[in-house]
């Protein structure tokens, strides 16, 4: 995959897949640049299985779904029906669901509930001998089946509001170049650009709008005239193929027919962006063979992966948390708890 040969190469620390790729490709050049976005995405999935071992990660998010179509099974990934219905899918990036409390129709107290098998003899039982309506009292067990579907061993009556804490998988990161653009203030205009293409079609939803949690963050970077060899913005939303916006006016303004790369963040803390290059240093070093370099970066790749935990940790510890993306933390000072 070639580069814009007309944007300089990054010279400050890499915040973006860009500047990851040229990070890596810097150290181990001769590669396409397909086969580097490759690796640190394979990385990235690794650093993603790291932070999702700890408590109150960056990947979790809380959200509160009601009740729309009374039923014993729901859809979290689309919402279709199953044949309950939800107000909205739950979340097309789910991986776990940790927690689930119910509000009756009624209203109230929010109420706990039971995460079980479906061969649990108590959720047999219960399933078994459904009331012909449904349940506003409980008990509530749940169990979730392939492919995003939650059973409950009830059905849950309309209305019912159901929130929900869970884990949600990492986006791919890529980052495009085709075509070109022109800037004013903060409206950059493409011109047979595909700015949406940054996510797969399954996850447009996701693209960057309103700074929701599971919302891809982005940076456009462009050529410098005055202010350096590159600028780098953060995108506040794309609105279309051709059409996206920055946080901060882009100055001087970009001339029509400018070239541009709009790379995609990782959802980690800007200062641990490099271990992800860490590791797919590791990996790429490990197809020579005997390269002595392997075992090298591999150390690195590992001090640095701990770093990185315990400067999570550290942040949680605080009271009120230390956090950016950390939707609902805690304040406890037990760190031996909290590993």
């Amino acid at each position: 995959m070639p580069v814009a040969s007309t944007v300089p190469a990054l010279v400050s620390p890499p915040t973006n897949i860009f500047g990851l790729v040229q990070y890596v490709a810097q150290r181990v050049p001769g590669y396409d640049f397909s086969e580097y976005l490759r690796e640190l995405n394979s990385a990235y999935i690794h650093v993603w299985e790291e932070v999702s071992k700890l408590k109150n990660n960056y990947f979790t998010n809380l959200k509160t779904l009601t009740v729309t179509t009374s039923g014993y099974s729901f859809d979290l990934l689309y919402n279709t029906s199953a044949p309950g219905v939800l107000s909205a899918p739950l979340s097309n990036r789910l991986y776990q669901v940790s927690r689930i409390r119910v509000q009756p129709p009624s209203g109230g107290l929010f109420q706990a509930t039971r995460s079980m098998s479906l061969t649990d003899p108590d959720f047999i039982s219960l399933s078994a001998n459904a009331s012909s309506s449904p349940t506003q009292t409980g008990p509530y067990y749940w169990a979730l089946t392939g492919r995003g579907t939650i059973q409950w061993g009830l059905p849950l009556a309309a209305g019912s509001t159901l929130e929900f804490y869970y884990t949600f998988w990492p986006l791919a990161l890529s980052y495009l170049f085709s075509g070109i653009v022109s800037s004013t203030g903060t409206a950059v205009t493409g011109n047979t650009t595909n700015f949406t293409q940054l996510l797969q079609p399954d996850f447009q939803g996701a693209q960057p709008a309103t700074n929701q949690q599971e919302e891809l963050q982005a940076e456009l970077v462009v050529a410098g005239e005055t202010n350096g060899p590159n600028q780098i913005y953060r995108v506040a939303s794309i609105a279309s193929d051709t059409a996206l916006t920055t946080q901060t006016a882009i100055s001087p303004a970009l001339a029509n027919g400018s070239a541009y790369v709009l790379a995609a963040l990782p959802e980690i803390p800007r200062e641990h962006i490099r271990v992800i290059a860490a590791i797919a240093l590791a990996k790429m070093y490990s197809v020579a063979g005997d390269d002595s370099r392997v075992n090298e970066w591999t150390a690195i790749s590992q001090s640095n992966i701990q770093m990185m935990k315990d400067s999570l940790l550290e942040r949680q510890s605080n009271n009120p948390p230390s956090k950016q993306r950390f939707p609902y933390g805690i304040g406890r000072r037990n760190r031996a708890f909290l590993r």
